[in-house]
């Protein structure tokens, strides 16, 4: 009976947890305020307020990428020549200041060069 009993529960709690395994990683591409570039967000969950600018927020596998300008030359003109990367378990992203609040396991790649 016991038997029983354990076969159901695993054949019915089975396919969630394997379901569990399907969730697919969200994207969402931020505009700055100052009309720079925009800002590439990726996660298994995104929330973002309805009114914008607002704070998005963002769990599981987490992905921020930032573009990364400097001033070249005498003019000082940016030149926009790779990216910044945080990853994080969580994290909060503000649209209207661009700073990132990264919670858990967090690594930040401070500048990674576009491959052309």
């Amino acid at each position: 009976m016991k038997l029983i009993v354990l076969a159901g529960l695993i054949s019915t709690l089975l396919p969630l947890a394997i379901g569990q395994d399907n969730v697919e990683q969200k994207h969402l591409t931020v505009p700055p305020l100052n009309g720079g570039r925009a800002v590439a967000l990726s996660a298994l969950s995104i929330e973002r307020g309805v009114s914008y600018p607002s704070v998005v927020k963002l769990k599981g596998n987490v992905e921020i990428k930032t573009p990364v300008c400097l001033p070249v030359g005498q003019d000082s003109a940016l030149v926009c020549d790779g990216e910044m990367i945080v990853r994080a378990d969580e994290a909060e992203f503000s649209e209207s200041t661009g700073e990132i609040q990264a919670h858990g396991s967090v690594t930040v790649t401070p500048l990674r060069h576009k491959l052309n």
